[in-house]
C-alpha cells in the first residue's frame, strides 16, 4: 500500500505481514488417536504403544524426493540394519504438483510405493504432510506458481491459500490415509504444517491451524499427530530434564540435528558428539528421537535453494553415495539398546535419588529409570577424562568396577526380565543388544581388553551350564571375567527350564560389525562384517550379501548365530582391483544456447507482459529464463537500467554479450548508440530461499529473474548502499514518541549491519545513518530496507513517516519533498526486538534516479532450452571463450567390475553456474557450496556401456578440464555368500 505522509513522503510497503516469532512455541504434546487406530498406535504419559506393545521410536529422517526410486530399498534396508524401527519424511508439494494441476505420484515421486516398502522391510512412518516443508529446498516446497496467486498468503487463514492446499492434500492425503498403521501401512504419526512460528505440538492458534486439522480428520486421518514438530534441536535433551507430569503424552524429537547441511562427509568428532546427545534422551526419559538427517540424499534437477547445490550429503550417517560414516556405528549401538528396553524406557518415572551412592566419583552424574519391567542406572562421565568407579550394589557385587569413557553415559541394567524363568538382576557390562531366539535368549555385550564382563542373573528353576566360567549358585547366575582381547566373539551359555541364555561377549569393533535380522519369523545374529544387505534363509541355507568399504585391506571373518548354533565363515572374493582412474571426457560437441537473445528472433509464443514479470509466471521451474523488450535511446552515451531482479544477469544488446552483473543490484550501466536497440537478459539463480517462518504474501519474496518497473535514465549508477551506521540502546518502545535523540558519539556506537546489538535478547535501540546531499535537479530518492530485525519505526530528519512490523520482508521509503532532498538526510530507525538476534539484517540502499524513462513491452520464456535435443549439435572445433549460456555433450564409460561398487562422481572443473544430465536424468546443480566439488551419479542411472553426459553452462565456459571421478571413500566390495546353518 501507499501512504501520504508529512513533507510529501511516500512510503510503500512492498511486503506486509504480522510480526513472526523464530523460536518454537513450548509445546510438546500429541493428539491422540481415534477409536479405530487406538488398538494400533496409542500412547500414554510414559511411551508409545504400536500394536498394543510399548515401543521406543527410533526413527530416520530422509526424503524419497532425494533418492532415485531404484535406490530406496538399498537406503532403507541400511537404515534398518542399524536398528531403526522408523522413517520420516517430506511429502513436498512442489516435488509433487510442479506446475499448477499437474500432479505427479509415479516413479521417483511414488509415495505410495515408498511407504508400501517401508512397511515391507517392518519398519513405521512419520510422515510430514506440510503443506509447507523448509528442508533447504527449493521455495521451501512450495509450488513456483502460487507466487501468481493474487491476494495468496502463505501459512495464514485465506480463501486463496487454502483452497490450493486442499486440492494438493486431496490428491496426498489419500495416500498417506491409505497407509496409516490400523490399516496395515507403515503410517503411525502424522505431522501437519512445519516450524510455524505461532503454534507446535497441539496449539491451534487460528482458523489456518484448525482448516489443516478438519482438512485432514474429513480424510481419514485416525493416526496421532500434531503440528510443526517436537523438540527440534542439535541437543534435544538440552538440560536432560525432560519428565512432564502435565504432558499426557510421550517425549519425542522430531528434529535432532545430526550433523548439518553444510557439511559433506564425516569428521572427527562427529560420532562421539552426537552419540552422548543421543544417551542423553535415553537417560533423562525420552521415548524417541528422529534424527535428521540419517541419509540426505541429493538436490536433483532444480530442488536445491540457494544454501546448496545438488549435495544434500548432511555429513549424515549414511552417505550422499550410501557409504557409511563413523557416526552410523554409533546409532547402531543406541537403536539396539534402546529397542531392547523399550519395555522399560516406555513405561518408566524418574529414580535417580535411590542410586545417589552407587559410586562416589563426583565426576560422574547419576541418572535411573524405573519401570514395571525393571530399571536403567546411567552414569553420565561428563569430563573429558577416563573414570574408573567402583560400584556399591550389594554384597554379592561389592568390589565391581566399571571404566566410563569421557563424554559417555555408560547404562547398568537391574532387574530386568529376560524371559519367563530368567531375570538380569545386574548388567554392569554394556549391553549392545538383548536377542530372543525362539526359546534362546542371546545378549551381545560390548567391553573391551582389560575391561570387566559382569553380568548377574536370577532364574526360577535349576540352571545348568557347561561352561566353567559360567558360575551357579541356587538361583543366582554369574559371570564374571576379565574381557581380553579377542579375534571372534567368546560365548558363555546357561539353561534353566526350557530356556538358553546365550551371552556374546564382544568388543566395539565387533559389536560395530554384528546385525540382527527376522527372516522367516526367526532372528539370526551376523557377526564379522561392515555391513549386511540382503539376506534370506532357504531350507538349510543361509544366503547374504556383505558390504565392505573399498579402501579395506582386510577380508572379513563372519559369523551367524542362530538360536542353536554358530556358524563361522570366510567370505572369499576376487582380488582387488587398482583403484579407478579419472575418465576423461573428449568428443566434444557443443549447442548454442543463446539464440533467443537475436535480433530477428520469434518470441512470438512468450509470455508478454507491459513490464517483466519473475522467473516462473509462464510456468517454468527451471533456474534460467529469458527477456525480451526494446530500447529507443534519443542520444548516444551511458545509461542505467534499473529493474529489481533476483539471481544473475546477462545482458545483450542486438544480439551480442554486453555485460553481467547481479540482479539483485536493481542496476546495470550500459553504453548505448543512439538508435533502437534489441536488448535480451538471460537470467539464472543458485536456488531460491527456503522462507523459514516466513507468513503472508510471497508475490514479491525472493522472485527471481528481473520484475516490476524497468526504468532507464542517462547517467548513473544511481543506487548506493547506506554505510556509516551507528546505534544507541533504548530504553523502552515509548522512546518512539520522542523521537531520535541527537547524535553524540558517546552514546551513539559503531554498528555494522547484520550484527546482533540485543545479546539475542529482546530490546530496543536507535539507528542512524546519513544520506548524502542529492544532486540538483533529484526529485525523488527512494530508501529501501531488505529486512529489520524486527518491527521498524522510520525518521526523516526527526520526523516519522513510517511504521514496518515483520522480520525479513522488504519495504520502501520514499522521498519527495524537494526541500528534504537539498539538504544531507538525517535517516533513523527504531528497531523492536521481541526474540533472538536482532537489528538491521541487510544492507539498505538509497536509489536516486528520480523521473526516468519506463522500458515497456517485455516478453519472457523460461528454461534453458531443450537440453536432451537430438539435433542442433555440431563438434567442438576452437578452444576460444564463448559469450553467453552454451550446452556441452559427450560419452563416457566407466569400468564395471564384479564384485565391486564405484561411485563415480562428474566433476565440473573450469565451468561456472550450470546443470548437468546424465543418461537424461538431471543431477543437480554446479558448483557445490560444501566441501565437495563433484556431482553425485547414482549407480542405477549409468549404463554399462556409453554414457551420455549433457552440459548446460550458463556462463558459457568450456568443459575440457571436466571429468568423471570415482570416489573411493564411498566404494564398496560386496560379496555373495552361502551358510549351511545345519
Amino acid at each position: 500500500m501507499i501512504n501520504k505522509i508529512y513533507l510529501f513522503l511516500t512510503a510503500t510497503l512492498l511486503v506486509a505481514c504480522s510480526t513472526t516469532a523464530r523460536s518454537q512455541t513450548a509445546n510438546d504434546h500429541i493428539f491422540p488417536p481415534s477409536s479405530a487406530a487406538k488398538p494400533y498406535i496409542d500412547f500414554d504419559s510414559k511411551g508409545f504403544l504400536i500394536d498394543g506393545k510399548r515401543t521406543f521410536i527410533v526413527s530416520a529422517g530422509l526424503e524419497y524426493a532425494r533418492i532415485p526410486h531404484q535406490l530406496w530399498h538399498d537406503r532403507l534396508l541400511r537404515i534398518k540394519r542399524a536398528g531403526f524401527n522408523c522413517i520420516e519424511i517430506y511429502t513436498i508439494w512442489n516435488f509433487h504438483e510442479p506446475q499448477e494441476g499437474k500432479f505427479d505420484f509415479t516413479g521417483d515421486h511414488d509415495l505410495d510405493r515408498f511407504l508400501k516398502e517401508v512397511r515391507e522391510l517392518g519398519m513405521y512412518a512419520i510422515v510430514r504432510v506440510g503443506p509447507y516443508y523448509c528442508a533447504e529446498w527449493d521455495n521451501g516446497g512450495y509450488p513456483i506458481w502460487l507466487k501468481f496467486k493474487k491476494g495468496l498468503k502463505v501459512r495464514e487463514h485465506n480463501e486463496a491459500f487454502e483452497k490450493y492446499v486442499d486440492r494438493f492434500f486431496d490428491k496426498l492425503l489419500p495416500i498417506v490415509m491409505s497407509n496409516q498403521v490400523n490399516k496395515g501401512g507403515a503410517v503411525v504419526l502424522v505431522q501437519l504444517e512445519n516450524e510455524h512460528p505461532k503454534g507446535w505440538g497441539t496449539i491451534m492458534p487460528d482458523d489456518y491451524f484448525k482448516h489443516l486439522q478438519t482438512k485432514a480428520l474429513s480424510m481419514g486421518l485416525q493416526v496421532p499427530y500434531f503440528f510443526s514438530g517436537l523438540h527440534h534441536d542439535s541437543d534435544p535433551a538440552g538440560n536432560g530434564k525432560l519428565d512432564d507430569a502435565t504432558r499426557l503424552n510421550p517425549w519425542f524429537s522430531t528434529e535432532f540435528w545430526s550433523v548439518w547441511y553444510s557439511q559433506y562427509g564425516a569428521k572427527p568428532g562427529d560420532a562421539q558428539l552426537y552419540d552422548r546427545r543421543t544417551w542423553k534422551i535415553i537417560a533423562n526419559g525420552g521415548n524417541g528421537y528422529n534424527y535428521y538427517m540419517v541419509h540426505g540424499g541429493s538436490n536433483f534437477g532444480y530442488t536445491n535453494n540457494d544454501e546448496d547445490a545438488a549435495s544434500y550429503d548432511y555429513g549424515a550417517a549414511i552417505g550422499q553415495t550410501g557409504d557409511l560414516r563413523p557416526i552410523y556405528y554409533a546409532f547402531k549401538r543406541a537403536a539396539w539398546f534402546t529397542r531392547s528396553f523399550e519395555d522399560v524406557l516406555e513405561n518408566s518415572l524418574n529414580d535417580s535419588a535411590a542410586y545417589g551412592k552407587i559410586v562416589a566419583e563426583p565426576g560422574l552424574k547419576i541418572s535411573a529409570r524405573k519401570s514395571p519391567a525393571g530399571e536403567i542406572v546411567f552414569l553420565d562421565n561428563m569430563g573429558k577424562e577416563t573414570i574408573t568407579a567402583q560400584l556399591h550394589i550389594n554384597d554379592e557385587i561389592t568390589g565391581n568396577k566399571v571404566t566410563v569413557l569421557p563424554g559417555e553415559i555408560y547404562p547398568l541394567i537391574h532387574d530386568h526380565k529376560i524371559n519367563s524363568e530368567v531375570t538380569l538382576n545386574w548388567a554392569l557390562t554394556r549391553v549392545f543388544a538383548i536377542v530372543k531366539q525362539d526359546n534362546t535368549t542371546t545378549i551381545i555385550t560390548d567391553a573391551e581388553d582389560g575391561s570387566p564382563l559382569s553380568l548377574y542373573f536370577k532364574t526360577r528353576g535349576k540352571a545348568l551350564s557347561e561352561n566353567p566360567s559360567v558360575k551357579i549358585n541356587g538361583e543366582n547366575v554369574s559371570i564374571n571375567q576379565t574381557m581380553h582381547a579377542v579375534d571372534k566373539p567368546l560365548e558363555y551359555t546357561f539353561k534353566t527350564g526350557t530356556q538358553t541364555i546365550r551371552v556374546l561377549a564382544m568388543n566395539r569393533q565387533q559389536t560395530d560389525k554384528t546385525y540382527i535380522d527376522n527372516i522367516n519369523g526367526k532372528n539370526y545374529i551376523v557377526g564379522g562384517t561392515a555391513y549386511l544387505g540382503e539376506a534370506d534363509v532357504k531350507g538349510a541355507q543361509f544366503i547374504a550379501e556383505t558390504e565392505r568399504p573399498l579402501l579395506a585391506d582386510k577380508k572379513e571373518q563372519l559369523w551367524i548365530y542362530t538360536d542353536q548354533s554358530s556358524v563361522p565363515l570366510t567370505a572369499t572374493e576376487s582380488t582387488d582391483p587398482k583403484l579407478p582412474l579419472p575418465v576423461a571426457l573428449n568428443n566434444w560437441q557443443f549447442k548454442k544456447a543463446s539464440d533467443f537473445a537475436a535480433v530477428n528472433y520469434n518470441a512470438g509464443k512468450w509470455l508478454s507482459s507491459k513490464d517483466p514479470v519473475p522467473m516462473g509466471a509462464d510456468g517454468d521451474v527451471t533456474a534460467d529464463a529469458w527477456y525480451r523488450t526494446t530500447l529507443t535511446i534519443p542520444v548516444a552515451g551511458k545509461y542505467t537500467l534499473q529493474v529489481k531482479g533476483g539471481g544473475r544477469g546477462q545482458a545483450f544488446i542486438d544480439g551480442k554479450p554486453a555485460a553481467k552483473w547481479k540482479l539483485n543490484d536493481g542496476e546495470l550501466t550500459l553504453n548505448l548508440k543512439r538508435g533502437k536497440h534489441t536488448l535480451a537478459i538471460f537470467a539464472a539463480h543458485d536456488g531460491r530461499d527456503k522462507l523459514a517462518a516466513y507468513l503472508g504474501p510471497i508475490d514479491e519474496v525472493d522472485s527471481k529473474g528481473v520484475f516490476g518497473k524497468a526504468l532507464i535514465k542517462k547517467g548513473g549508477p544511481f543506487i548506493s548502499e547506506l554505510s556509516n551506521w551507528y546505534f544507541a540502546k533504548a530504553n523502552k518502545i515509548t522512546d518512539v514518541k520522542q523521537g531520535p535523540p541527537a547524535f553524540d558519539t558517546t552514546v551513539f556506537k559503531p554498528y555494522k549491519i547484520g550484527a546482533d546489538v540485543f545479546n539475542l535478547k529482546e530490546g530496543f535501540a536507535w539507528f542512524t545513518a546519513n544520506i548524502l546531499q542529492q544532486p540538483v535537479g533529484t526529485s525523488k530518492i527512494i530508501i529501501s530496507f531488505k529486512s529489520v530485525d524486527e518491527n521498524a519505526t522510520i525518521f526523516i530528519n526527526g520526523k516519522q513517516v513510517f511504521k514496518h512490523d515483520g522480520w525479513n520482508q522488504p519495504f520502501e521509503v520514499d522521498i519527495t519533498d524537494a526541500a528534504t532532498l537539498k539538504a544531507p538526510i538525517a535517516l533513523g530507525v527504531f528497531i523492536e526486538n521481541y526474540s533472538n538476534e536482532g537489528g538491521i539484517d541487510q544492507p539498505v540502499k538509497v536509489n536516486a534516479i528520480g523521473n526516468a524513462q519506463a522500458v515497456t513491452n517485455w516478453q519472457m520464456k523460461g528454461g534453458p532450452g531443450d537440453a536432451l535435443a537430438v539435433k542442433g549439435w555440431q563438434k567442438m572445433i576452437t578452444e576460444s571463450k564463448r559469450q553467453g549460456p552454451i550446452f556441452y555433450r559427450s560419452s563416457f564409460s566407466v569400468p564395471q567390475v564384479q564384485g565391486k561398487t564405484f561411485i563415480w562422481r562428474f566433476e565440473p572443473k573450469g565451468l561456472g553456474h550450470g546443470s548437468v544430465w546424465v543418461n537424461g536424468h538431471n543431477i543437480g546443480r554446479y558448483p557445490e557450496k560444501i566441501a565437495i566439488t563433484s556431482l553425485y551419479i547414482p549407480e542405477c542411472w549409468l549404463n554399462a556401456g556409453q554414457n551420455q553426459l549433457v552440459i548446460y553452462d550458463e556462463d558459457g565456459k568450456l568443459p575440457n578440464q571436466t571429468t568423471i571421478v570415482a570416489e573411493p571413500e564411498a566404494g564398496r566390495t560386496v560379496t555373495q555368500f552361502n551358510a549351511d546353518l545345519k
